[in-house]
């Protein structure tokens, strides 16, 4: 009969062939009936190879008072932070003098009472004893990154894989030294090879995805919470860090989901209410984002980046002493935190301390911030230093501020192209004489209560629409998907968008209108008089708007091309089709031409009714220029309208980026602005010289 050893060397070679079920029988049966040790420790490699973790634990658990089985058992909790198993585990094997093993089970012990040094010096000690241990060296590579050491721990964690380089743990450990000294590529290197050895690591995996997050790799850092997730559905880091890949895409829906399963299963999360916060905040409900982030802090009063995005919420909503409370509480804890000094500085540009604001930014070393956070910096630092008329100084923080945005992982998914294909489509309508646009006048829903306010981004249209929705007779829509989901349907109907418009019969129209008008319902547009559905490239389809309401009306912003083209380029704007083009100002020049071009065309063969809103004229004759343009609107004059405190708290949080602007009164500084970047300007003033003629602006 063979040996047990033989049978062992049967079983591994059974593996070697590929015949795992039955390799694991065979060590199952030996280690069980002849209660083999080493049968054991052979079984729980082969099932750690095989990625079932689980399992290894399981026989290992079986046989814990061997000393191999138990340093295997030991390793593998720890490996995967169940440290008071381990503490158990430790004590089921006696400790002999002399013994590396020993003193790296007492060195163990240490390190879990958090006495790093004295768990260091036991380590030293097996080392001395046996140069090659490798957990002796895995061991105190941990204690001395305990210590503040991590040069020397990530030493030693590289001496621990070259003593055994089929140890996963060390490899884990060799990732997390190589993250913290910021090699972030070989930190995924080092956690691969750790997978590599034991596929259901939950602990290198879930580091790996968090490594490929920090790199802003979002899919494979997805990739790897999934199959975490795969394994167990339940698994709250997880679930947790998908969201935040998914919301780095875009994709706010599906994270929030996540973020919102992950706190059923642990209410205590404090990372998923604080990235449930952040969310909230850019899905543009901030009561919601403050309770979220408010709960995340009561978890953890230090949390700097909390109070950071805290104090963004509020200013954003413009309650700007709740913004400077949060600012001040984050600054006790945490007083170089890069973000809240951001947030500190934009309170202080809104303040009017210029000097302070600029002082602040100054003492922030760009080259030091996470990307995303030095794409805010140079925006900011633009703001401070354009209004501070420091020109050429401010230009540059912008140029470098969309620089950074035009590498973010959102702007990577999306075609800017997409724009103007889409404008070159609606031209090619119009040339062929834009069949369908005059067939809308029948006895349907011709949109007798609604004016699309239209223009250019940046051309006064959202200080106008707080004007207008202060009016109790006006229901303003700002910048919600009414139209676009009518345009989608149309683009998969025959000869695409806009050519289907030519095709549209009665019931057709019927169809579209009743979407439209459940779109303006679920934004809270039903049951008002005047409805005011403000989208400023939504005039690039007011064909059709002609074509389904011809009863409707166009209210258009108009303002100097270069101060708008200028303040498009300042702007930090949140990633679509249009708003990446706006990152140079070339492409900023080229949208703004493709724009005006297409609405010159538009213009001549539009019969709705239009009036235009000159921004200049708004901002030095308010009370003149919005007369007329309730006169255009049938509605009668307010005094009220104008009177920013009164509008402003009425309309709550402005969603667009004049938010800053239309929260103060009504000002004139931004008019002519332009001419303090006519050096940049001028490669461009050519194309834009036309656009200015058109609409009566001069460039002396």
């Amino acid at each position: 009969m063979p040996t047990d050893s033989q049978r062992i060397d049967h079983a591994l070679a059974l593996a070697a062939e590929g015949r795992a079920d039955e390799a694991d029988a065979t060590l199952a049966t030996l280690a069980r009936q002849d209660q083999d040790p080493m049968a054991a420790w052979h079984l729980a490699w082969l099932r750690l190879r095989n990625g079932d973790a689980d399992g290894a634990l399981a026989i290992l658990g079986e046989f814990d008072a061997d000393p191999l089985c138990n340093e295997r058992l030991r390793e593998q909790l720890l490996g995967e932070r169940r440290n008071a198993e381990a503490a158990t585990v430790l004590k089921r094997v006696p400790r002999l003098p002399g013994d590396p093993r020993s003193l790296v089970a007492g060195a163990i012990e240490r390190h879990l009472g958090g006495d790093f040094a004295g768990a260091a010096e036991l380590c030293r000690q097996a080392i001395g004893l046996a140069p090659a241990h490798a957990p002796a060296h895995n061991h105190l590579g941990r204690a001395l990154h305990n210590l503040g050491q991590t040069p020397a721990g990530l030493a030693e964690f590289e001496r621990a894989v070259h003593a055994d380089p089929r140890y996963p743990e060390a490899w884990h450990n060799l990732g997390h030294a190589l993250r913290a000294r910021g090699q972030l590529e070989r930190a995924c290197e080092a956690f691969e090879q750790a997978l590599s050895i034991s596929p259901g690591y939950r602990s290198a995996r879930l580091n790996l995805g968090i490594t490929r997050f920090a790199l802003e790799q979002p899919d494979p850092a997805l990739a790897c919470f999934e199959a975490l997730l795969e394994r167990n559905r339940d698994d709250v880091d997880a679930m947790v860090n998908a969201g935040l890949c998914m919301q780095l895409v875009g994709d706010l829906a599906k994270a929030r989901q996540r973020y919102e399963r992950a706190l059923q299963l642990a209410p205590e999360n404090q990372s998923a209410w604080y990235y449930l916060g952040v969310l909230l905040n850019e899905q543009s409900e901030p009561s919601a984002a403050v309770q979220a982030l408010q709960k995340a802090l009561a978890l953890r009063p230090d949390d700097a980046d909390a109070w950071a995005e805290l104090a963004g919420v509020h200013e954003m909503s413009s309650e700007l002493a709740l913004a400077r409370d949060a600012v001040s509480s984050g600054l006790m804890h945490a007083p170089g935190h890069p973000l809240l000094n951001i947030e500190a500085a934009k309170l202080e540009r809104r303040q009017g301390d210029l000097l302070g604001a600029e002082t602040r930014l100054r003492r922030l070393d760009p080259a030091r911030l996470p990307q995303r956070v030095r794409q805010q910096y140079f925006y900011e630092l633009g703001t401070v230093l354009d209004r501070n008329n420091q020109n050429e100084a401010a230009y540059r923080a912008f140029e470098q501020g969309n620089a950074l945005a035009a590498q973010s992982v959102r702007r990577r998914g999306i075609d800017g192209e997409a724009f103007f294909r889409g404008i070159d489509q609606i031209s090619a309508w119009l040339d062929q004489g834009a069949p369908g646009m005059d067939t809308g006048l029948d006895d349907g829903d011709l949109g007798a209560d609604l004016c699309f306010l239209v223009g250019f981004p940046r051309s006064g249209t959202t200080l106008l629409d707080t004007i207008l929705d202060a009016h109790p007779g006006v229901r303003s829509i700002e910048e919600k998907p009414t139209l676009e989901p009518l345009i989608q349907t149309m683009g998969g109907l025959p000869g695409g968008y806009p050519a289907a418009i030519a095709g549209l019969d009665a019931g057709d129209r019927k169809a579209l209108r009743r979407m439209y008008r459940m779109a303006l319902s679920r934004h809270g547009g039903a049951d008002s008089p005047l409805v005011l559905d403000k989208l400023p490239l939504r005039s690039i389809h007011s064909g059709l708007v002609q074509a389904l309401f011809p009863k409707a009306r166009l209210l258009f912003s108009l303002r100097h091309p270069c101060d708008v083209v200028m303040s498009n380029f300042m702007q930090q704007y949140a990633v679509n089709d249009a708003f990446v083009n706006f990152y140079t100002l070339a492409d900023t020049v080229r949208a703004y031409d493709a724009v005006f071009g297409l609405w010159r065309k538009l213009e001549a063969r539009l019969s709705l009714p239009i009036a235009y809103v000159r921004y200049e004229n708004l901002v030095q004759s308010p009370q003149e220029e919005v007369a007329a343009a309730c006169a255009f609107l049938g509605i009668a004059w307010d005094p009220a309208m104008l009177e920013a405190d009164q509008r402003n708290r009425e309309r709550g949080r402005i969603r667009t980026n004049s938010y800053q602007q239309v929260a103060e009164p009504i000002y004139r500084r931004a008019v002519g602005r332009w001419a303090r970047y006519r050096d940049q300007l001028q490669p461009h003033l050519a194309t834009l010289a036309p656009h200015a003629a058109r609409w009566g602006y001069l460039l002396d």
